[in-house]
């Protein structure tokens, strides 16, 4: 009797672990984006970060190259763009915008003559900035764009999908108010904010808006501690080295990638910003219960429990009997 309970209970270990198996089992900085081989002009650098004066002329260096089996004629343009997004892509100003805001940088640049590139042929350019002695202290920005076309024929509409750019982050010296501000602290996943979840990974997301008048690019960490205050991760924000425009918001994550976790966690967040020792700081938590691993474990010892009780029921049922038999005999 006791070998089949014991096989009984085997069996019923054998499917809860089925079960636990198949529940388990289911359970960009700021840049120029170079549209490569496809638009068949590539150009380098494709960020330049500028410390300028007012009345000061800048000569940038850009190389452009044609990596087509073609010869493309090369038309250039220049505009202002702002941040389109969070996520710190450019949204291109175009010619009826320019000079609108405050930050503007394309009245700044020299005509660019056109040019015409072999196939494979690269031509070295110097482009001068020319910084009016009336520019506003801050950040100006703007992009300069080149554009492809085969010999005898013109693009209608230059747009940044058919061309290549460098991007211009322009400082210009004077009265700089550096201010940043962590306008949101928190933790999802899959895209979802959240408190709790069931299990890892984990991310971490800072959202820091810009208050002054210049560029800047925070960085430093987010550290995660349990519940007894020990740390288990410290994550680099902003490795990329992404800039905050003025007037902007950008989202800064950092993945989690524990996926074992139980309890509270803190999330302490430390960044700098700035040359004048600007500081963010921030703190929020989070739970993991993984409450379906929870829920078998508790139906495991109740049936456990109750296997156990029974077979102790039946043992007490077997003495009974056999006590009653040897009484009868004698």
């Amino acid at each position: 009797m006791i070998g089949k309970l014991q096989h009984n209970t085997v069996r019923v270990l054998m499917t809860i672990g089925l079960v636990l198996v198949a529940v388990f089992a289911s359970t960009l900085p700021l840049r120029a984006q170079n549209d490569g081989p496809a638009q068949g002009i590539q150009i380098s650098p494709v960020l330049v970060e500028l410390n300028a004066e007012r009345d000061h002329t800048y000569t940038l260096t850009l190389k452009v190259t044609n990596v087509t089996a073609g010869t493309l004629d090369l038309t250039s343009s220049v505009n202002d763009f702002r941040a389109k997004d969070e996520t710190g892509n450019p949204e291109i100003l175009m010619d009826q915008e320019a000079g609108s805001s405050a930050y503007s940088f394309a009245q700044w640049v020299d005509p660019i003559p056109d040019m015409t590139l072999k196939s494979k042929e690269s031509r070295v350019l110097k482009v001068d900035v020319n910084v009016p002695d009336n520019a506003e202290a801050g950040g100006h920005y703007g992009v300069i764009r080149f554009s492809g076309t085969p010999p005898g024929q013109t693009p209608d509409n230059v747009s940044m999908s058919a061309s290549v750019g460098t991007l211009v982050l322009t400082r210009v010296a004077g009265d700089i108010t550096e201010s940043l501000e962590l306008t949101d602290l928190f933790v999802a996943q899959n895209g979802q904010e959240g408190t709790t979840f069931e299990r890892g990974p984990i991310t971490v997301v800072e959202r820091v808006t810009n208050t002054g008048n210049v560029h800047l690019k925070p960085t430093g960490n987010a550290v995660v501690k349990n519940m007894f205050g020990k740390t288990i991760s410290s994550l680099q924000i902003n490795n990329t080295g992404g800039n905050v425009l003025p007037d902007s918001t950008r989202r800064f994550e950092q993945v989690l990638e524990q996926k074992n976790m139980f309890g509270r966690y803190n999330v302490e967040v430390d960044m700098a910003y700035g040359t004048t020792g600007g500081v963010l700081l921030g703190t929020t938590s989070f739970w993991v219960i993984p409450y379906k691993l929870i829920l078998l474990v508790l139906v495991l010892l109740a049936l456990l429990i109750w296997l156990g009780r029974k077979a102790i029921k039946r043992y007490h049922q077997r003495i009974i009997r056999k006590a009653g038999q040897h009484s009868s005999r004698r």
